[in-house]
Parts: structure tokens; sequence; C-alpha cells
């Protein structure tokens, strides 16, 4: 009772204090960012006791309690700051073969956010909170606010997507026709961007500084091409003389690029990572992975081990797992993203 009561006064107080304008994300109520970061630290504490190494919950009666606490607390200033979403950022979101799980990656509770969809890919947009999915046959997209799902596109085969987020475009391959198409995230005005000269499967972007990356697997090439202000002619980034790269991802805020590629006489796979211009080339990790599945966010990876159902978060710098992060015990994954504003930088929106 004291609870509701709380969050009634609370609420009436933040809705008077900013009247009828549009509150853009609880970072922009004191309160909430005060609540926020002590929540957060209070996560943080209950998993260094309460979990263990393979990041399991040690399941003790004060650790459940203290979940169960935390998360009335989330929920509580999920409704009274404004938060644009099935959890507080960061989360990530993993889609199995017809689920989208929404995962927090402070405290690992998982919520299935929609169900009944195909197989397929996606990509986040987080100025608008919308998620791309993409089946064997068309598009669609996701609000995460009020989960309202529209096709967008029809007779359409991606095989991956990248979200223009400062020039609100999606791109997006299709492997069969050898070629990379563009459209407003409506959907609306779709067209050929780039004929490639093999087959590409990767693709990803950084729309801060206008270059857009994909891997083309059988002709052994991670390429990237400039889009601003016109196009610029089609760089080959690096050449993969002995590997087949696929997945593909960016990190922004570093000019880092990384894929996943197949070592083709072992069978081996590596994670490796260069600067945005192809210098600076690490192998961070080798192993057997899904080719497929590749996310950057600060200063972690996230990926999967074939034949196993976690996601790995491993440590860029030391090529260390931090955690194991387990879904669906009966399922495979086909796509993976971390929805965080600072994944899509909007600083230089509309300066270029």
């Amino acid at each position: 009772m004291i609870l509701i009561a709380t969050k009634i006064i609370v609420g009436v107080h933040i809705l008077i204090y900013f009247g009828t304008s549009l509150v853009v994300c609880n970072n922009d109520i004191p309160f909430c960012r005060k609540r926020l970061k002590k929540l957060r630290e209070d996560e943080k504490d209950w998993s260094k006791r309460c979990l263990n190494v393979e990041g399991e919950n040690l399941a003790t009666p004060l650790c459940e309690a203290e979940k169960e606490y935390n998360h009335e607390r989330t929920c509580l200033y999920t409704k009274i700051c404004f938060y644009k979403g099935p959890s507080a950022e960061p989360y990530l979101l993993i889609k199995s073969k017809s689920e989208i799980h929404a995962i927090d990656l402070t405290t690992l509770n998982t919520t299935v956010v929609i169900g009944g969809l195909a197989r397929g890919r996606m990509e986040i947009d987080t100025v608008e909170n919308n998620l791309y999915i993409a089946d064997n046959n068309s598009i669609s997209r996701i609000n995460l606010v009020d989960m309202c799902v529209q096709v967008i596109l029809q007779n359409v085969s991606a095989d991956d997507m990248a979200v223009d987020w400062t020039q609100r475009r999606l791109y997006w391959a299709e492997y069969s026709k050898k070629k990379i198409f563009l459209a407003n995230l409506d959907g609306k005005n779709k067209t050929v961007l780039i004929n490639t000269t093999s087959y590409p499967s990767g693709i990803a972007m950084d729309a801060t500084w206008r270059y857009l990356f994909w891997t083309e697997p059988i002709a052994k090439l991670v390429r990237e091409i400039s889009l601003a202000p016109n196009y610029s002619d089609i760089v080959m980034l690096l050449n993969r003389t002995f590997s087949e790269p696929y997945a593909i991802t960016v990190d922004c805020t570093k000019n880092r690029v990384y894929w996943m590629e197949n070592e083709i006489q072992s069978g081996v796979d590596h994670i490796v990572s260069s600067d945005s211009d192809g210098s600076d080339q690490k192998t961070i990790k080798s192993g057997s992975f899904n080719d497929h599945l590749l996310v950057v966010f600060g200063d972690s990876l996230y990926f999967m081990n074939n034949d196993l159902f976690y996601v790995n978060e491993m440590n860029i710098s030391n090529g260390n797992i931090s955690r194991n992060i387990l879904v669906d015990n009966n399922s495979y994954y086909d796509d993976l993203v971390v929805v965080h504003r600072s994944i899509q930088p909007q600083e230089q929106m509309g300066e270029l």
C-alpha cells in the first residue's frame, strides 16, 4: 500500500513539474536519474553476491528476496520515469525461432517481448525505439513501446540489415541477388544501392561517419563504402585470403569494426577486429562459433558458440568470457541486438 501511494505521489509531482512537455527518457528527470543510479548499484552488488562465475543464480532465500525487491523497483521506475521499451537500458534482445526475449544486462532478468514470429534477422533504431525484423519474404517493424507490428516491405529476402539512424534509412543485403538495397524506414522509396561483385552476407552501419560495411564470404572480402555526401567507390577493407567472413558489427564510438570469419582448411572460427580503415587488425577470439551472431557494446562483444544455447559476453581487451547468458535451452537463436542510445550516437545528426 505504501509502495502504491509513493508511486502515485511521485508520478503526480513529475507530471506537475514537466507539465505537458514530452519527456525523452528517464535521464531527463533528476529524480529518475538518481534513483536509477542507486538501483543499478544495488543490482551490481546483488550480481557479485548472488551469481556464480558462470552467471547462474545461487537462488538462496536472501538472494531471491533481493532479486524480487529490485524487480519491483524496476517496474516502479519504468512506469513513473517514462522508459521507452521493455526494460531500462542497456538490455539485450535475442530472437529465437518464434519469440523475442529482452534481457536486462545488469540483472539478467528475462522477459518475452513478443511471440508468434517467423525466423529471421533483427536491427534496432534507438531513435524511435523500433525493431526491424526480416523473414524469408518481408521486413516488419515493431515499436518497442506499444508492440505494434507493421509490415513495411514485401517480396524481399534480407540476409542482414543495418539502420541509418541519422538519415532515417534502412539498408539490407540480399545474398542470392548479389545486391544491397536501401529504403526509407517506413519502407518507401526502395532502391538498389550496390550491385556487389559476390554474395553479400553481413552488413553494418556507422551513421556518424557515413560508412557502410559488409562481408562477401565467397569472395573472402570485407568491404566498405562512404555514403557522404555522394557515394564513393567501393573499398576493399580487407582481403581474407584463407577465411570466409560472415557477421559484422561496428563500434561507432571507437571507430572499430568486428567480424566473424571461418578458416577454410581448419574450420576454426575467428573474431577479428580492425580500425574502420582496415588498419590495426587483431584476432580477438578463436573457437567454434555461430557465424551470424555478433554484436558490440562498450567493452564487450556478444556472440554464441555452436551447439550451445547461451550467449557469451566477452571482454574485448583480453578475450575473456565474463558471463554466459542463458535464455531458452530448447531453442537456437536467429539474431541478437543490444539496446542502448550509445550504440547509435546522435551528436552528428544533421551535420553531414
